[in-house]
């Protein structure tokens, strides 16, 4: 009866669903339709939805009803009870016990259910050879963990808490300051939240910190900064940098701040600033004139970041990928004036596409004063994180 419901409950959640908005955005307003529903029917219909979508290009031939159905069979760490309830309904057996992910895919394609691959990620020709897909893909049937990044000094104080609210957590064995927890932990009711001493960032862009090694004294710009997590990432590698922060956009400066002073940073410099447009951080201020380093964080597809938003696998069919590269090395090449000589740019992007990544590093090569310190893809998809592209040009 239950079983009954929750398919119901999700399919008509998924009618209404408009293609292309932010899933969590829309559930949250579909909800307040229902003020009866408690907060497990809640959750358990989420579930249902968002298992529905990650495999609906996957799928392509299955009706709501077997999507959703398929998404709690593939979906979900252990086989639920409601994926157990319909499984004779759309396979006319009962569902043999426990399987693996790919042993399931198999017992799947003999009862007419086969995984089309080849449709499932939007332009799958375009991502990078250097990405492991039969992981990344995976990545995107699965419920992507929450990483927070932990102040080392507070560090046993955070897992103390922790432990304490009963909170499982995993702590990563290359990077003990990076705990995961399970999505949908309240983070902002704990008191190492209140303090400052934790920040939610993802496994993947925590590890692109090994490209800073950041000097006391240097002056670093983070020239795209958006919410602040590289900037913030920098100042807990080495205090005594000199920090300085732009961005397009002066409300999301405004939330940088607000960030910053829940972590405790007061010394740093800021500027709204249009990195397309050449020469425009010789007008920003008291800005110097030229850095140590500079992180171009620039804005990209994000598709490194899709295992986390579903959604996304459908409305960006008909994503063009130019509309990034052309501006991704024009802010690029736009602050390599005020890279010193000797010094860096660190060129980062959550893309797995080529053109984005490797293709604008090329041609920012091109530039006589630069030569390539390293490059790489940072892969967490095995870990429930995201992948991001990071790149070091030293300036001659």
């Amino acid at each position: 009866m239950i079983a009954a419901i929750r398919m119901s409950q999700a399919v008509q959640a998924l009618a209404k669903y408009p293609t292309g908005k932010e899933l969590s955005v829309f559930l949250k307003g579909y909800f307040k339709q229902f003020p009866k529903m408690g907060s497990r029917d809640r959750r358990e219909v989420s579930q249902l939805v968002y298992g529905a979508l990650r495999v609906k290009n996957l799928f392509p031939s299955a009706n709501t009803e077997q999507r959703i159905w398929l998404g709690s069979l593939l979906c979900e760490a252990e086989t639920s009870p409601f994926a157990t309830h319909w499984t004779p309904h759309f396979t006319q057996t009962d569902w043999p016990g426990s399987l693996d992910f790919e042993q399931k895919l198999a017992w799947l394609k003999e009862k007419g259910f086969s995984a089309q691959w080849e449709g499932f990620f939007p332009h799958a020709e375009a991502i990078s050879s250097a990405v492991e897909l039969q992981s990344f893909y995976a990545a995107h049937l699965a419920t992507p963990l929450t990483w927070i990044r932990v102040r080392q000094k507070h560090l046993q104080a955070t897992i103390k808490e922790l432990e304490q609210k009963g909170l499982a957590y995993e702590q990563h064995p290359a990077l003990p300051t990076a705990l995961a927890l399970k999505a949908g932990v309240k983070l902002d009711a704990l008191q190492c939240w209140a303090q400052g001493w934790i920040e939610v960032q993802d496994l993947a862009s925590q590890m692109t910190g090994s490209l800073f090694q950041p000097k006391a004294n240097e002056r670093w710009l983070d020239a795209c900064a958006g919410a602040g997590g590289k900037s913030l990432l920098l100042l807990d590698l080495q205090p005594d940098a000199s920090l300085f922060v732009t961005d397009v956009r002066d409300e999301i400066l405004q939330r940088l701040h607000e960030r910053f002073k829940r972590a405790g940073i007061r010394s740093y410099s800021r500027a709204v600033v249009d990195l397309t447009r050449p020469g425009v951080l010789q007008e920003a201020g008291s800005f110097p004139k030229q850095f140590d380093a500079i992180i171009a964080d620039v804005p990209c597809s994000g598709s490194g970041t899709w295992a986390s938003s579903p959604e996304m696998l459908e409305s960006q069919r008909q994503l063009d990928i130019s509309s990034f590269t052309e501006r991704q090395y024009q802010i690029a090449a736009n602050l390599l004036p005020s890279v010193k000589s000797g010094g860096r740019l660190i060129y980062l992007t959550c893309s797995v596409y080529a053109a984005e990544n490797e293709e604008v590093i090329s041609r920012l090569l091109k530039h006589d004063s630069l030569e390539l310190g390293q490059q790489q893809y940072f892969q967490y998809s095995e870990e429930g994180g995201d992948i991001l592209f990071g790149a070091v040009l030293l300036k001659r």
